[in-house]
């Protein structure tokens, strides 16, 4: 009898052993390669030093997040939101607070360790051509040569989504980076209307940005830098150009109501490293928000990064809180100009 109860004793807590290391979380995340390299640098790698299982989806809708949060039926445990979509969530209450004592917030770039997120990454939105049609070096280096339709011809690509597109849209009009906001939507959407007839991709994700390069749908877009290069190094030709770059800051965040908080925490404490951050830089060819991920990454991959000190200065941050400030009021007016003829 005693023999009996000692084993039912050990398969009680085998099972308590296997449900602990068979936990699993939710991480949404922008898809593609960009998840391809989260897999490798990260989800794997957390996985194989916690036994936490983490599920890589796509894609951080800021409607999906809402919803989960007000219904309290939470699909996503761990949310990559955009800065802006940062910014807004954290004013609506969507996300936990975090506990920055597991996180090394000294180590930051400033504003990127926060209440209700940590940053993972600075990526940019660069201007980026095929070089079968310019070589490179010669193609458009600027906004200004960016809307100019008549010294270099073809069709455009731009983000479906006005962030970014808007301040494209001011530096090529002439307006300083320095003295960009608050935004003149006006102009910036005035601006547009001279581009309009040369768009012919509003795309939508990272993965369609290279999808329409790779496949000469466009000559010339407004992408993300990273996957540029990659499509470079897969042998695309295709080069891009720091100036007049648009940086934004991703963080790594928790929906409000989780219920696997304390697992989802682990997952950003880790994501949080030093290493993790500069493998995952040299993956994406994004800047890290740890400041410490430059002792691990090769002068080779850092100057390939947005972040760069020579490439930073090229480019613009993006002002997040304006937009959390002022989003609601633009989106009609984008979602309008997109539909007129």
């Amino acid at each position: 009898m005693k023999k009996m109860f000692l084993g039912l004793g050990l398969i009680a807590t085998l099972l308590m052993m296997g449900n602990a290391w068979a936990e699993t979380i939710t991480f949404v995340s922008w898809g593609g390669t960009y998840n391809e390299g989260l897999q490798k640098t990260i989800v794997t790698p957390f996985t194989e030093a916690t036994g936490i299982k983490v599920i890589l989806t796509s894609v951080p809708s800021y409607a999906k997040l809402e919803a989960q949060v007000k219904t309290g039926n939470i699909e996503w445990d761990v949310v990559e939101a955009e800065s802006k979509q940062y910014a807004r969530a954290v004013r609506a209450g969507l996300f936990e607070p975090l506990d920055l004592s597991q996180i090394p917030v000294e180590d930051f770039v400033e504003g990127s360790a926060t209440q209700y997120g940590v940053g993972i990454v600075f990526y940019s939105y660069t201007i980026a051509y095929r070089t079968d049609k310019w070589p490179a070096g010669t193609g458009p280096s600027s906004m200004k040569d960016f809307w100019d339709v008549k010294k270099f011809p073809g069709p455009r690509g731009v983000k479906y989504y006005f962030d970014g597109v808007l301040e494209a849209a001011l530096m090529a009009d002439g307006v300083p980076k320095s003295k960009m906001y608050p935004l003149d939507v006006d102009r910036a959407l005035k601006k547009l209307d001279e581009l309009k007839p040369h768009i012919r991709v509003f795309w939508k994700t990272g993965g369609q940005s290279q999808q329409i390069m790779r496949e000469n749908e466009i000559d010339v877009g407004f992408v993300p830098g990273g996957r540029m290069i990659q499509l470079a190094d897969q042998g695309v030709p295709v080069t891009w150009t720091f100036n007049d770059q648009v940086i934004v800051l991703d963080f790594l965040t928790i929906p409000k109501g989780s219920k696997k908080k304390e697992a989802a925490m682990k997952f950003i404490a880790f994501a949080a490293q030093p290493k993790q951050q500069a493998a995952f830089a040299e993956w994406t060819n994004y800047g890290p928000a740890n400041k410490k991920a430059y002792n691990y990454i090769s002068k080779e991959k850092a100057v390939l990064q947005p972040t760069y000190p020579e490439n930073y200065a090229k480019g613009l941050l993006q002002n997040y809180d304006w937009y959390a400030e002022n989003e609601s009021k633009i989106e009609p007016l984008w979602e309008r100009w997109k539909m007129k003829k």
